[in-house]
């Protein structure tokens, strides 16, 4: 899709109703770890990217994506629910989005959380 500031960049849904894990169902040395699920969606995430920036000097991708300048793409990965997590999964999710800097993971509840406050709702 194309961005804000008008380059092209990937969003990659995956539905929450497929069953799809966010966190292990155990800890690791007490903190909060990535689902393989969601290491399987991050890893998928990050072959797109480079596959767009593989492909972003074609003239037939340029063509392809609608003549949407590519310049260092980003990823979206909107994944799962979030609406119960507690303050260690907030936290250990914070930690876990950091360590990307072309990759950004969001849940549904995110998205709308972010939704309500650009347009200014409290629903």
């Amino acid at each position: 899709m194309q961005s804000y500031d008008g380059f092209l960049d990937i969003v990659e849904i995956k539905r929450p109703e497929g069953g799809l894990k966010f966190w292990q169902s155990t800890l690791d040395h007490g903190n909060y770890i990535p689902h393989s699920d969601l290491i399987k969606a991050i890893t998928q995430s990050s072959i797109y990217i480079h596959e767009v920036e593989r492909e972003a000097d074609s003239h037939k991708f340029f063509k392809r994506v609608g003549g949407v300048t590519t310049i260092k793409p980003r990823c979206t990965l909107i994944y799962g629910r979030s609406n119960d997590w507690n303050i260690e999964q907030q936290e250990a999710f914070r930690i876990l989005n950091s360590s990307y800097h072309n990759l950004t993971i969001m849940t549904f509840d995110h998205v709308l959380e972010r939704a309500k406050r650009i347009l200014g709702q409290n629903c």
